[in-house]
């Protein structure tokens, strides 16, 4: 899996929703990560956490809120657990919540695992 999301560039191989990725220099905590989505529009998400090969987190700043997106890898037996989680915090965190719905966003993510198995594979 981290073949997939350490490497920015590949995530719309991945992610139905974004149309690319920039990220000026290498993956790493503090970094930067431009995405343009396919619905038009951009948001910047900043690396948050970082642990190669098994964690990553990055976070938008919205007005009142962050946006935040962690992947994990964790081994298990002879395979692996693979989690994703969206969030959003703050004091708007619900108005946003309802904006970005609950259930499209899970639908989104089940959609990347899919996605990300099949590459995988």
């Amino acid at each position: 899996m981290w073949a997939l999301w350490g490497d920015p560039a590949r995530w719309p191989d991945w992610n139905e929703q974004v149309e690319s990725v920039e990220l000026d220099g290498e993956l790493a905590v503090g970094e930067k990560l431009k995405v343009k989505l396919r619905r038009g529009g951009r948001m910047e998400f900043k690396v948050v956490e970082l642990e190669p090969e098994h964690l990553f987190v990055e976070e938008a700043k919205l007005p009142g809120a962050r946006l935040g997106h962690s992947y994990r890898v964790r081994p298990r037996g002879k395979g692996a657990e693979i989690t994703h989680r969206i969030y959003v915090r703050g004091p708007l965190s619900g108005l946003f919540s309802l904006l970005l719905g609950r259930k499209r966003m899970s639908e989104a993510v089940v959609r990347f695992v899919e996605k990300e198995k099949e590459l995988a594979e």
